[in-house]
This record gives structure tokens, C-alpha cells and sequence, in this order.
């Protein structure tokens, strides 16, 4: 038996009944349990009693601790009720306790030959048993790991002058961009920037982002300093700065869900086996007991969906229930923050200009509470000289099909002020999907980006090309209807916008795609309700063939008369050595067309091709690749985007696979490096051992590693090609090969090793002179020994030793 702070299920034998419910958005959590206290002086006659507790005559496999009065009567702690599967009464927690005998609906009986105690009770009165699925779940993951290197990542492109010219210079020029960062425990150093030579000469360097970052994992904090992004919301507009920066990080945390994940209950007469389906994917499987019970926190798909519910007994037999659920990323889980702050300088010019910084201070925080699981609070001020802006706002689930959120916030610039407002819905039924959002903002409304950034006017600056202002109004709406044939959707979308300087535009669009057994067909139309010559029709067809070989036709009519497009195409893959071309031509007022050739090699990818577009035509060259320095060597590879791993097999040629893929085979030092793991989540690395001498020790094969942001780690898995050790055969006095399973020890190693089939045992760490100590299944020990030469290229065998 166990105590009552470890449950133990088991399946039931018969099925009664069950009724189910859900609560779409809302994941039921049990409250946390109190800590056990000091309990009140005994009075004369009382004592703890410790019973086996059952319910409804099927036991709960829990012994409770009560308090037994001189008349027999039961009383016992909130906590101690709820753990052996009795609802305390509402408000009734701590060490106060509780007479079973005051509970309604419920009756016991103590029998105290057998230390039982027999209660009879309704579901109402019991409490359910509770399944976390995330919390089973959670614990699993490393801690992450942060090594000392450096990556440079970069990109080149270079084209000819026009192949139909008699141009003297072939070479037009070459341009890059590039993204170098620096790694280690302490954080992340990274700089990126775009050049360009042409006629001899530097075009110049344009400077981009200069950035260290820096995560706490503990806090799930990501520290930043120099040029980022604030953080938003749906109704804010986030800017470049130059400052500082501390923000709420999830993605530290892998197995973290953040929104609210539906919560299915139900009740069992008897103990049964429960599986839950989402979106036809199972998700939950296992046991549930007798009574009421409550499954939290399933993983489901974000947006609308059903769960099927299934509760299955010993024979077979089942009972299921479809319910719909409606998960969103825009609500945050009961008593989660999510927040984000900064202080610095606005850039502008980003892209184009190196140090274009408004010299006013600022200072922006947004944040996101989760108040309850069906009510998430937003809030967002920012500012500084002459500006104050602030705005809150709430997002809520509207059932089990959808969700919805408003906003409104003011501004005050100088003499200038405004407000704003903003609303958004999302719905999904069935097959039916709706998004809508309207914004409207009033008098003069301003924030950061419009106060600090600078208009964008034409080449005579007759005409503002790009107004930085808030948009005066946004209307959005997209609806998705189902249609009767399968594999097909209809999308219809409408845009109404009026920028800050007055222009209006009114767009409205109808796509439909189709898709068949070896094809689809898919078409879009589009017009301008305001200027209706602004009108577009593009429709195509899609054809899939093998070797990883796709075919694209179709036709386009515009303001500037009718196209025809056709390419032909095959991707390239992520194994190193694949290669992939395109075909693709354009017929029309504007004739373009293009051949081009991929090739993927382990120091990066390069593209080569050329275009003709009317009558001239060009040469081009694509080149992406990545060095980078870590473990104690230099690698050229492939784009370097978030970690990577430097594998040390100890041996060359041997090839190395992540998450099960082949990613290419070690140098002659025994190392590669694999690009493209996931931070602060775990990676699967390992090794295929068959090309490694046939002597070779292999303590392992697979490796998980939890690389931190952007940075390398060193995995080595200690092939050791000499490890002095053989396949040695130990026998009985009789010579009688030992049994298997029996475990040993090498006079002078702490390492165990284990008898096999045969009497066989791998023993490492050998001498010229070898003594082994064998335990028996008697208790006993037996003696052996034996010499040992090594025989490089060769597994060392000793056969005939005798364990004495």
C-alpha cells in the first residue's frame, strides 16, 4: 500500500457509465496543496489513525491519515481529503479539520480488524483525480549548453555586364551581406553589415545591427544592449533602437505552453482506460480511476479544432464524445507575464544609413498578464521628450470558437493629441474561419515611430511617398469558406486603409485552390475598389513529380496586359552533395526569362545562372556559406542561423547524423561541424560506428545536447582506437562457459563489466597481466587470470579462461 502523497491507478474490469464535459479555453489547475502543519493538542481519547481508504467499495490503493474520536467518528485535513479523493468543503484549508460525518451526501464506515474505512459518496463529493499532461512532461529538458567561438556568416552576389553588348568589362560587381558574432557562457556579440565592389573600388560598408544579448534561463530573461526592436502589441507599432533591453523570453523553456489549453472532465464508475484525439492525432493515452476525473493541459493545434474523447474498459468497450476546442496564442495561461522593456535612441534609415540616431531619449514597456485563463490583460506606455503615449487593452476567449480583443490608448506630443482604438475577432466553426480588426485613430495621434522617423518624399520632393504617421483607419477582414469538394478552400479578403496624410486605398480579393491526387489548382483576383483599374487575375496549376521535381504553369492579367509564366524546378535538399536547378519563363509586355543551377557542398551553397529579361541578358552568381571557429578548429559550411554542434568522433570518416539525418562524414582531425541546431532545445547527434577500426572502443553513440542562443558546443563521444581491451570467454572450474548477466570487476578498475552469451565479456583497460573478479549467483566470488597482447586493425579475442 502506499501513503496518500503517491497516487496509484490501475485499469477497471468493468465499464459503468461516463459523462463528459469540456471547457474549451479554460485549463483546470488544482489549487497547490498547503503544507502539512503542527496539529492542535489531542483531546483525551483521540488518536491518528492511518486507514486504507475506499470509495464506493472499490479501494483507492492511499492509506489517509484521520483523526479518530473516543465515539469512532473521522475527521481529517482539506489536503488529506482531497489527496485520497474527497471534495473538501468550499473554504475549508490549512489544519483545521473536517468531520467526514458533516460532509452531505457522503457516509462511511470504519472496519478496524482490517485498518479500512469504507465511504460512500457521490461524484459532487468527490474530488477528481487530476491529469497534468504537461506536467508529466515537464523536467525533461537540459540545461543549456554555451561554448567560446566565433561565426561568420555571409552572402555574396555577383553579375556581369550585359552578355549582348560589347561591353570592355565583362564584371559588373559583387555585393555581400554579413552577420559575425562572438559566443560564450556570457552572452552573445553580433554584428552585421553589407558592402559592396564595383569598378575597382569599395561601394562602401553599411552597418546594420551591433548587438550583445545575453539569456537567463533560470527567469526566462533575455538581456540586450545596442540596436534591436522593442517590443508590442497588436495595436502598437514597434521601432529600431539603439539602447538597452530586457525582455520575457519563453522560448527558454521548450516544454512551456504559454496559452490556455483545454481542460476535458468526465467521470468513471470504475477504474478505465482513457485516450483523447485531437485533430485526429492522438495526444493522451493511459489510466483513470473510479469516479470524477479531470485531464489538463493537452497539447493541442492553435485555432479551432474537436477532441475526441474515449473511455475504454477491460472488454473492449467504449464510449466516445466529439467536443470543440479553440486554442489561441493571443491569451496567455492564469498567472504568466509576459513583458518587455527598453530605453535608448530611435534609428532611422535602417538598411541604408550606418549611425542615423534621433538624438531624444526614449523609453518603451509593454506588457501581457494572464488575470485568469479566459481573460488576458494588455498594457503598453512609451515616450519621452515632449511624448507620452499609453494605451491597455484585454483579449478573451468567446467560447469554444473563438477569441476576441480591444484596445484603446491617447497621446500627447507638444500641443498635439490623440487617441486610438482597436478591436479584432477571430471565429472558426466547423470549416467556417473569420478575422476582422478595425482601428481607427483620432485628432493627432502619435507615438515613437511617427515623432522620430522621417518622411520619405520623392526624388523632387513634390510628394510624400511614405507617410510615418499613425494610419488615420484599418479595416481587415478575411473569411474562409467551406466548399463541397474535399482538399479545397476559398479564401475572400478585404483591406481598407487611410494613411495619416489622408490616402485611401480599398483592396478586396478571392483566392481558391484545388487540390488532386497529382496536382493543384489554385487562382486569385484582386482589385482596387476606389481605382477599379487596379485590377488582377493570376491563376496556375501545380504538378508534383518524383526526385523531388515540380512543374508550374499558369497566367497572369494585370494594368499592364497578360503573362504567361512557366517554370520548372527541383529543390534542393539539406544533405550535403544535393544539387537543384530552375527553368522558368515569362511571356509577355516584359519577356523574362531564367536557367539557373544549385549545388550544396559541406563549405556552403552556390548558384550560378543567368537572365534575360527583353534583350539584354546577364550572368549571375550566388554564393552562401559560413566560417566559423569552435573546439579548437576552423570549419567552412554551410549558413550558420541559430547553434550549431562541432562532433569529435575520434576517428576520420565516420559519419555523423542530427535527429536521425545523415549530415556528412569527420575530417581527417575526426570532427564536423553541424550547422543548424535549435537553442535551448535538445538536439540529437550521434554517429554511425561502422567505419570505425574494428578495434575501436565506442562508449557511445548518440549524444542530446541543448546548445544556448546562436552559440556552438563541442560533443565529443571518445572513440578511442587502442583502448587495450578484448572479447574475453570466462568459464567454470569445468571450463563451462558462466552464465549471462553476471557482472565482474578488472583488479585495479572501478568499471564493471557484464558476462553476455558464451561466457563472453568485454573487458577494457588491460595490462600484459590481468586479474578479474566474477560475482556468482550464490553470493560468491570466483577469481580468473590471464595475459593480453594488443593487435592493431584487430579485435583482441582470449578464449579458455578458467574463474576459480
Amino acid at each position: 500500500m502506499q501513503t496518500s502523497s503517491s497516487r496509484k491507478t490501475r485499469a477497471g474490469t468493468v465499464f459503468v457509465s461516463i459523462f463528459l464535459s469540456v471547457s474549451a479555453l479554460r485549463a483546470q489547475e488544482v489549487p497547490d496543496l498547503p503544507a502539512a502543519g503542527a496539529t492542535a493538542d489531542q483531546p483525551a481519547g483521540t488518536r491518528d489513525v492511518y486507514l486504507e481508504v475506499f470509495i464506493n467499495n472499490v479501494s483507492t490503493k492511499m492509506i489517509g491519515n484521520f483523526r479518530q474520536h473516543p465515539n469512532g467518528s473521522l475527521a481529517a485535513t482539506a489536503e488529506e481529503l482531497r489527496e485520497v479523493g474527497i471534495k473538501p468543503p468550499v473554504g475549508k484549508e490549512g489544519d483545521k479539520l473536517i468531520e467526514l460525518g458533516a460532509l452531505p451526501g457522503l457516509s462511511y464506515q470504519v472496519d478496524d480488524p482490517t485498518q479500512r474505512v469504507y465511504v460512500q459518496a457521490n461524484d459532487k463529493e468527490r474530488a477528481p483525480h487530476v491529469i497534468n499532461v504537461r506536467q508529466q512532461e515537464e523536467g525533461k529538458d537540459q540545461t543549456p549548453q554555451a561554448g567560446y567561438g566565433a561565426v561568420l556568416n555571409y552572402s555574396l552576389y555577383a553579375s556581369s555586364n550585359s552578355l549582348f553588348k560589347n561591353d570592355s568589362s565583362l564584371f559588373q560587381g559583387i555585393s555581400g551581406s554579413f552577420d559575425a558574432r562572438l559566443f560564450s557562457p556570457y552572452g552573445t556579440l553580433s554584428q552585421s553589415f553589407i558592402a559592396g565592389y564595383s569598378n575597382g573600388s569599395l561601394d562602401g560598408v553599411t552597418r546594420l545591427n551591433t548587438t550583445w544579448s545575453y539569456s537567463d534561463t533560470k527567469n526566462l530573461i533575455t538581456y540586450r544592449a545596442g540596436d534591436l526592436t522593442t517590443g508590442g502589441l497588436s495595436w502598437t507599432r514597434p521601432v529600431y533602437f539603439g539602447g538597452i533591453q530586457f525582455q520575457r523570453n519563453f522560448s527558454l523553456r521548450s516544454d512551456l505552453v504559454t496559452q490556455p489549453l483545454p481542460a476535458f472532465a468526465g467521470s468513471a464508475a470504475v477504474p478505465s482506460t482513457l485516450e483523447i484525439y485531437t485533430q485526429n492525432v492522438r495526444t493522451y493515452s493511459g489510466d483513470v480511476p473510479a469516479g470524477p476525473f479531470e485531464v489538463t493541459n493537452l497539447p493541442v493545434f492553435s485555432g479551432g479544432g474537436q477532441a475526441t474523447v474515449v473511455l475504454r474498459d477491460s472488454l473492449g468497450r467504449e464510449t466516445t464524445q466529439t467536443l470543440p476546442f479553440y486554442s489561441s496564442n493571443r491569451l496567455l495561461r492564469r498567472g504568466l507575464l509576459d513583458f518587455s522593456a527598453e530605453l535608448g535612441v530611435p534609428r532611422r534609415n535602417f538598411g541604408t544609413e550606418s549611425d542615423d540616431y534621433d538624438n531624444r531619449i526614449m523609453g518603451v514597456a509593454t506588457a501581457r498578464y494572464g488575470l485568469t485563463d479566459w481573460l488576458t490583460l494588455e498594457g503598453h506606455v512609451e515616450g519621452g521628450t515632449d511624448l507620452l503615449n499609453g494605451g491597455a487593452g484585454a483579449a478573451f476567449p468567446l467560447g469554444a470558437w473563438g477569441v476576441a480583443s480591444v484596445a484603446a490608448a491617447a497621446s500627447k506630443s507638444g500641443e498635439r493629441s490623440g487617441a486610438l482604438v482597436n478591436a479584432s475577432l477571430e471565429l472558426n466553426h466547423d470549416r467556417w474561419a473569420l478575422y476582422a480588426r478595425m482601428q481607427r485613430a483620432f485628432d493627432d495621434y502619435d507615438d515613437i515611430a511617427s515623432v522620430s522617423a522621417k518622411p520619405t518624399a520623392s526624388t523632387a520632393g513634390e510628394f510624400t511617398i511614405f507617410s510615418t504617421g499613425v494610419p488615420r483607419a484599418i479595416d481587415q477582414l478575411t473569411l474562409s469558406v467551406p466548399t463541397p469538394l474535399d482538399l479545397s478552400s476559398l479564401n475572400l479578403s478585404y483591406t481598407r486603409l487611410e494613411t495619416a496624410d489622408g490616402t485611401k486605398s480599398n483592396i478586396a480579393s478571392l483566392s481558391y485552390s484545388q487540390t488532386f491526387k497529382h496536382a493543384t489548382l489554385y487562382a486569385t483576383a484582386f482589385t482596387d475598389l476606389d481605382e477599379r483599374r487596379n485590377f488582377g487575375v493570376f491563376a496556375g496549376l501545380s504538378i508534383p513529380f518524383g526526385g523531388n521535381i515540380t512543374a508550374n504553369t499558369g497566367v497572369q492579367s494585370g494594368p499592364d496586359g497578360l503573362t504567361l509564366v512557366a517554370d520548372v524546378s527541383k529543390s534542393q535538399q539539406q544533405e550535403n552533395g544535393s544539387f537543384g536547378w530552375r527553368l522558368r519563363t515569362s511571356e509577355g509586355q516584359d519577356t523574362n526569362r531564367e536557367a539557373a543551377i544549385s549545388y550544396r557542398a559541406p563549405f556552403g551553397q552556390v548558384e550560378a545562372g543567368v537572365q534575360q529579361q527583353d534583350r539584354d541578358a546577364r550572368a549571375t552568381v550566388r554564393m552562401d556559406g559560413a566560417i566559423a571557429t569552435a573546439g579548437g578548429g576552423i570549419f567552412a559550411t554551410n549558413h550558420i542561423d541559430d547553434a550549431f554542434a562541432v562532433v569529435d568522433a575520434g576517428a576520420p570518416d565516420v559519419e555523423v547524423q542530427q535527429q536521425n539525418r545523415p549530415v556528412g562524414k569527420t575530417n581527417q582531425s575526426g570532427r564536423i561541424l553541424v550547422p543548424n541546431l535549435n537553442s535551448y532545445e535538445p538536439n540529437t547527434v550521434s554517429i554511425d560506428p561502422k567505419n570505425l577500426p574494428v578495434d575501436a572502443d565506442v562508449p557511445t553513440t548518440k549524444e542530446v545536447v541543448v546548445p544556448a542562443d546562436r552559440s556552438g558546443v563541442v560533443v565529443k563521444f571518445g572513440v578511442a582506437e587502442a583502448p587495450q581491451a578484448a572479447l574475453v570467454t570466462i568459464g567454470d572450474t569445468n571450463g563451462a562457459p558462466l552464465p549471462a548477466g553476471l557482472t565482474g570487476k578488472l583488479r585495479g578498475s572501478d568499471e564493471e563489466f557484464v558476462i553476455g552469451y558464451d561466457g563472453q565479456a568485454y573487458i577494457r583497460g588491460l595490462h600484459e597481466q590481468n586479474s578479474v573478479e566474477v560475482s556468482l549467483e550464490d553470493g560468491s566470488k570466483c577469481h580468473a587470470q590471464f595475459t593480453y597482447k594488443a593487435k592493431r586493425g584487430e579485435q583482441v579475442a582470449i578464449d579458455n579462461v578458467r574463474c576459480f
